[in-house]
């Protein structure tokens, strides 16, 4: 017979929790879809979406094309060094001093006739042409050099365009795994629903303790409080995606069917070899080492003498006849050479700085291709661990699924109690989410694999 005193607190129990069990929140609401007011119409976002308007849209990626675009000027500015330069002067000077001399002829009673050799005033307005003849393959290198940058540059950009992709589709999986997690907390404050009810008519019939009542009451409390928070991140991951893709309005994420993602895996050595060939990484280092060394080259071309032609035309007062005062027109044409024979070794330095630029870029490359390695290798076998992993939890899944039926039928014939049912629905719930979670990992480590092999935006994403 119970106490009179606990059978009341119990009834006060179950006032409390029955407008709980009565909100019907068995029934959870699809996860939400963050929207602002006035904003654009919401639009459906898939992962190929996504990658097209990242591309487009990531101020990153644009900063890359300024500097594209920068090196491509470059490369014009260093060929114009074939061409001719064309300049205009104009002089002013003003001599204190000019030259005298006297007439040797003189004649008695005239004082000796004394000549000025040119005026005070010297006006010169002239149109100059230089050519350039040969600067020991100055240009031509520096011209090479400016076109390996170029390429660099470009191969830099591709790099950003992987890494802007790599980050993109990581966050994309990290919404379907709000989705996922949700859709199985959702099936799992059902059951409790269910068992609740069930419970209650226990109750009701003095079949069950109020205890069982209270703590299948507060596992759903539990199932709701996670929820919610799940349904609190997706608007914090959608707006994570939307300042990756620059986008002014939020759109609608449609949610994945993991459970036919493709498991398969090629060898991992033909994923090693798909990365050299694919990395822009490694095609950028090249490019630098190749611009680097034509660099050296360049600088090697002050040990040559450089020779120039030019031709200018002159409107000079005094022209070439300093005995006149006038204005006179004429053109000179000439070879100019210069040849730098010591300057304290600024040349040989400058050349070894060079190259020595060149060789770090060749330890550079070096680390590069090891570190390209590790990361295919480290991808694949990660990716290796989860497909064992689902494999087990599929499994592990059927198996708990088996056995919250068996529970649930022995509890609703006696023969069970209400702790092994809420035992095997956490199990159930618990390993669902785990495998969920194990779909999600293998989608973001396939990302990682394709970034790695330099094949990411470029084939399927394995979903």
């Amino acid at each position: 017979m119970r106490h009179p005193r606990i059978t009341a607190v119990l009834l006060l129990v179950l006032v409390i929790y029955a407008p709980t069990i009565s909100q019907g929140s068995g029934t959870a609401q699809p996860p939400a879809h963050s929207s602002t007011s006035g904003a654009a119409p919401s639009q459906t976002l898939t992962l190929e979406d996504a990658w097209r308007i990242a591309l487009a849209n990531n101020l990153s990626l644009q900063q890359q094309e300024m500097l594209l675009r920068q090196a491509q000027e470059e490369l014009a500015i260093q060929k114009a060094g074939y061409l001719p330069a064309l300049c205009t002067i104009a002089t002013y000077g003003y001599t204190s001093e000019i030259a005298r001399f006297q007439v040797p002829i003189t004649f008695p009673g005239i004082p000796p006739i004394e000549i000025e050799a040119g005026t005070k005033d010297r006006y010169d307005v002239a149109a100059q042409i230089d050519q350039p003849l040969f600067t020991g393959f100055r240009t031509r290198n520096l011209v090479k050099s400016a076109s390996e940058q170029f390429r660099a540059q470009s191969a830099q950009k591709e790099v950003t365009s992987n890494q802007i992709l790599l980050q993109v589709g990581l966050l994309y999986c990290q919404t379907q795994l709000d989705y996922l997690q949700q859709k199985v907390l959702e099936q799992a404050i059902q059951r409790a629903d269910h068992h609740l009810a069930k419970v209650r008519s226990f109750y009701q019939a003095q079949q069950a303790t109020a205890f069982d009542t209270l703590e299948v009451a507060n596992r759903k409390l539990q199932l709701q409080s996670q929820l919610q928070k799940l349904r609190d991140l997706h608007p914090i991951l959608v707006s994570k995606l939307v300042h990756v893709l620059n986008l002014e309005y939020t759109p609608e994420i449609p949610e994945m069917s993991v459970e036919t993602a493709d498991l398969a895996l090629k060898d991992l050595n033909e994923y090693q070899a798909v990365a050299i060939s694919n990395r822009p990484e490694l095609r950028q280092i090249g490019f630098m080492q190749r611009g680097q060394s034509f660099r050296v080259k360049a600088l090697k071309s002050s040990y040559f003498p450089q020779l120039y032609a030019s031709a200018s035309y002159h409107h000079a007062r005094p022209g070439v006849n300093f005995f006149r005062d006038e204005w006179m027109d004429y053109y000179m044409v000439g070879l100019n050479l210069r040849w730098q024979l010591w300057n304290w070794k600024q040349d040989q330095r400058q050349v070894e700085k060079a190259r020595l630029d060149y060789e770090r870029l060749d330890l550079q490359s070096q680390q590069l291709l090891l570190d390209v390695r590790q990361q295919v290798t480290e991808a694949f076998q990660q990716l290796q661990t989860v497909r064992q992993q689902i494999e087990l939890q599929r499994q592990l899944v059927a198996q708990e699924g088996e056995r919250y039926r068996i529970t649930k039928e022995n509890y609703e014939q006696g023969y069970a109690t209400s702790l092994d049912l809420s035992t095997a629905e956490n199990t159930l719930t618990s390993s669902e989410l785990t495998l969920k979670q194990n779909y999600i990992e293998w989608l973001q480590f396939r990302l990682q694999l394709q970034f790695a092999t330099g094949k990411i935006g470029k084939e399927s994403p394995g979903m």
